[in-house]
């Protein structure tokens, strides 16, 4: 046991350190300002392909300049280089403060990111066919004009790159690396990975997608804050977004994997919505009992049963109550980009 109590001798979370609670406050100020840079920057970039500004491009290129301009530049170069004009250039530094380092425990850590990758599938799945049938009911018609035209097994494998893997990489760092980071010094962790998972949700600006996306992107708060590494949320929502692309391909191309989907997920029969809950039910039980057996073979956090019953989240010190002034850029980037969605949503079911 060490000078702070932990058992194992080395800190559960990254806070339980020795710096000035000044130095703290620094570090979440400096971190949401490279988050909101980010934000502000996407939401122009949004608006500018909602305004039609590159209708001269076929649908398919515009979703990649679209994909290369959100995510490359808007979540990856600008906040990153805030960060480091901010952080007076100490890279070191800002990687160990984003968990930009190999998991704690590898063996815990593939046991949860097996459970992780076990759920998202079927959620996948699920979850599309019932939204899917929720907006047909209300007649929300999606507003952005982007959409995937798939002519071959090429354009598969260039959109598994540009749809999956990009946005793991980029998405992951902007909010389990900056954001996460810039959250949770002070609160509880149930804040900051709801917190997290809201501005997740909000920044694909899509109604069809926001519950989906805050409740993966709690999920893969969790992770990271289980491994003490973004690095396998990376893979996990590589792995989600990778899904999302196989299933869009396959019902595009008429495969038979792609007919199979279509058939269980098409109708509005009872049968059909028992079999997509009943496949949903069976995934989070699978997954709450994976994460419970990887929690016991990991080292015990510090404060106990908080979560899925033996699996929590890591104790860390907090520094006092956020003050207006810190979440100043959050409510505002909240109430922005929540107008956003919800105008997109009134948009999308006036047409």
């Amino acid at each position: 046991m060490d000078r702070h109590g932990h058992p194992f001798g080395y800190a559960h979370s990254r806070f339980v350190l020795d710096v000035d609670p000044r130095s703290k406050r620094m570090i979440r100020r400096r971190h949401l300002i490279a988050y909101s840079c980010a934000m502000i920057s996407l939401l122009v970039w949004q608006l500018l392909f909602y305004l039609k500004a590159f209708s001269t491009l076929s649908d398919f290129h515009s979703d990649l300049v679209y994909t290369l301009g959100s995510q490359v530049l808007c979540m990856g170069l600008i906040p990153a280089a805030v960060l480091l004009i901010v952080g007076k250039g100490n890279f070191t530094a800002n990687r160990k403060l984003l968990r930009y380092q190999p998991p704690r425990d590898k063996k815990a850590c593939l046991l949860i990111c097996v459970a992780v990758m076990l759920l998202i599938t079927p959620f996948t799945m699920v979850f599309n066919a019932l939204t899917n049938l929720f907006f047909r009911v209300i007649g929300y018609k999606r507003v952005y004009p982007v959409g995937t035209i798939y002519l071959g097994v090429g354009d598969f494998f260039l959109m598994l790159f540009f749809s999956a893997l990009l946005p793991a990489v980029f998405e992951e760092f902007c909010h389990r690396g900056i954001l996460l980071s810039g959250l949770e010094d002070h609160g509880s962790e149930y804040s900051a990975v709801i917190v997290s998972g809201v501005f997740f949700g909000l920044m694909h600006a899509n109604p069809a997608q926001f519950v989906y996306a805050v409740f993966g992107g709690m999920l893969f708060a969790v992770l990271v804050i289980k491994t003490n590494s973004v690095l396998p949320a990376i893979c996990a929502h590589f792995a989600n977004n990778a899904v999302a692309t196989f299933l869009d391909y396959s019902t595009q191309r008429g495969t038979a994997f792609g007919r199979f989907y279509d058939k269980i997920t098409s109708g509005a029969s009872i049968l059909s919505f028992g079999v997509t809950v009943l496949v949903l039910a069976l995934s989070v039980y699978a997954v709450i009992k994976l994460m419970q057996y990887a929690a016991r073979k990991a080292p015990k956090p510090i404060v106990q049963r908080k979560l899925l019953g033996t699996v929590t989240l890591d104790g860390y010190v907090k520094n006092g109550k956020p003050t207006l002034c810190d979440n100043a850029c959050l409510i505002a980037l909240a109430v922005a980009e929540g107008l956003l969605t919800a105008i997109l949503l009134v948009w999308g079911v006036a047409r």
